[in-house]
């Protein structure tokens, strides 16, 4: 009676459904395909987070090998500067400065470790194609070629017996060939150490015997700079400048030639009658601005100077700081090597008190920018210097008021407002100037560190040279590092030296600061 009533009921919902309830066929079989099928799809997935786990492991140890060799081609690019050690010396360094800095970098499980440099044989073919032919007139270059192989550790792929994948990476350090030009004033000044020295003082006798001071102490100084630079790779101008500017040795790469330039370095005399010449014909107007009386003749005494009194009416300041700067980048602009880091290490006693005169200024500006005419100057507000150092004026240099550099006063062709102060700051900004917030204002300059240097009293120049080495540093103003900073104190470029045995201390402080970088 049961079993009738089951059979009912389903038949009765087989109707209500329109179709059969029935068990699937061999429903057994489905369940084991489905397990299959499981296990197969579990297998991929772990093999494919398994891989995807080793490859971005494999990714991140390249990563850190590829920055640890970056930093390894530069160490060994910075040993090549050292001109003192043997090729087996540097070599060693370059080697050992490579593995210290991958070491630095936590990396471990070197399985290799090669750095070569352009003098080695059995180079790599790419590193050998980056090498300059030097037989064939190429500038050598300072490269350092790092590989390096890492045997870095795989997780999943330890299931199929693989512990580690060899990863290499290659890179290449320049230490960066450098173009320097040595700026050192030779001002009668930088005679004042001297035995003797005094308002009559005749550097004759220090010249002759290479003894003048400080001018004896800065150029051995300069001779550090050159020795600590690298022979036949780095190239060194030498330029000297007084009342004007004077360029004892072109860009050269033999030292020799360069420390006999400096060591012929003169001091400057204020009396000497000649130097008013150079300038051209006086009757023509072509005067020198020492020239105040006018009579072409420097430091000439006569019955007419001062009434007759026996002093000399002509002027004994010889600074010109602008002519310094303006030949320094001449130098670099005409012969620099495009490819080399481009540095001025300039270095002044005393406040600027000459501007250049034409024809390297407007032939309009006959006695340069000490204001005023013959006679009426301004060597008394004191012997033309300028008497408001903190205005910068804005002159003959741009065209109009709207190319000023910000905070300048434009002043157009007037003088005395335009000064041998502003003159030296516009060529400054014509060496290195490179962008401003002025965006009317003509930015000539080129890419140029400048390491400007004050030395005893000059303090009384120490805004122009802080401006240079501001400029110097990246080619703008902006962002000033002595701008709160007190004065005689090193600030970015910039160098205070209270005396000349600071100076050999300060030059082996710039060549350390030349830079070394990443080729490729």
């Amino acid at each position: 009676m049961m079993i009738q009533k089951v059979v009912c009921l389903k038949e009765k919902i087989q109707d209500f459904f329109g179709r059969k309830l029935a068990a699937p066929p061999h429903r057994e079989g489905q369940r084991g395909q489905v397990l299959v099928l499981f296990i197969i799809s579990f297998l991929a997935l772990l093999a494919f987070v398994g891989l995807v786990t080793d490859v971005g492991a494999l990714y991140i140890t390249y990563a850190q090998l590829k920055r640890a060799v970056d930093s390894a081609a530069v160490a060994a690019a910075n040993n090549i500067k050292n001109p003192s050690l043997s090729y087996a010396q540097r070599k060693t360094r370059i080697t050992e400065a490579a593995r210290e800095m991958i070491a630095f970098h936590n990396i471990a499980d070197i399985s290799s470790l090669n750095a070569y440099i352009c003098d080695d044989s059995g180079l790599p073919a790419e590193f050998a194609l980056e090498c300059p032919d030097t037989g064939a007139g190429e500038d050598p270059r300072k490269l350092a070629w790092v590989e390096a192989t890492q045997d870095a550790p795989v997780y999943f792929l330890r299931l199929f017996g693989i512990t580690n994948i060899p990863l290499s990476t290659n890179s290449i350090g320049e230490a960066a060939t450098v173009d320097v030009v040595v700026v050192i004033d030779t001002s009668e000044s930088m005679g004042e150490s001297t035995a003797g020295y005094g308002p009559d003082f005749d550097p004759s006798a220090c010249n002759a015997s290479n003894t003048c001071e400080p001018l004896k102490t800065a150029k051995e100084a300069a001779k550090a700079l050159v020795d600590s630079l690298f022979e036949g790779y780095d190239r060194v101008a030498v330029v000297g400048f007084d009342f004007d500017a004077t360029v004892y040795s072109n860009l050269d790469d033999d030292f020799t030639n360069v420390e006999n330039a400096i060591d012929s370095i003169p001091l400057h005399d204020d009396l000497d009658a000649s130097v008013v010449l150079s300038y051209g014909n006086p009757a023509a107007g072509e005067l020198n601005p020492f020239d105040v009386d006018g009579d072409g003749l420097l430091g000439d005494l006569d019955d007419n100077d001062n009434g007759g009194t026996g002093l000399y009416n002509d002027s004994f300041l010889s600074t010109c700081t602008g002519c310094g700067i303006r030949m320094a980048g001449n130098v670099l602009a005409s012969t620099g090597r495009v490819e080399s880091v481009w540095v001025i290490v300039f270095l002044a006693d005393g406040a600027t008190n000459v501007s250049d005169v034409p024809p390297n200024v407007d032939a309009s500006f006959s006695n340069g920018f000490c204001g005023g005419s013959i006679g009426a100057r301004m060597w008394t507000n004191p012997w033309c210097t300028d008497n408001d150092p903190a205005t910068r004026y804005c002159g003959p240099n741009h065209s109009a008021a709207n190319e000023c550099p910000p905070g300048a006063v434009w002043v157009g062709d007037s003088t005395p407002n335009y000064d041998v102060d502003d003159y030296a700051f516009d060529m400054v900004d014509y060496v290195a100037l490179l962008e401003s917030s002025n965006p009317d204002e003509p930015t000539p300059g080129n890419d140029i560190a400048i390491y400007s240097i004050g030395l005893g009293k000059a303090d009384a120049g120490e805004h122009l040279l802080r401006y240079m080495a501001n400029v110097g540093d990246d080619g703008s103003r902006e962002n000033d590092p002595c701008e709160s900073v007190p004065t005689k104190q090193h600030c970015g470029n910039y160098y205070y030296a209270p005396s000349a045995s600071y100076l050999t201390q300060i030059f082996e402080n710039i060549a350390s600061r030349i830079y070394t970088r990443i080729s490729r």
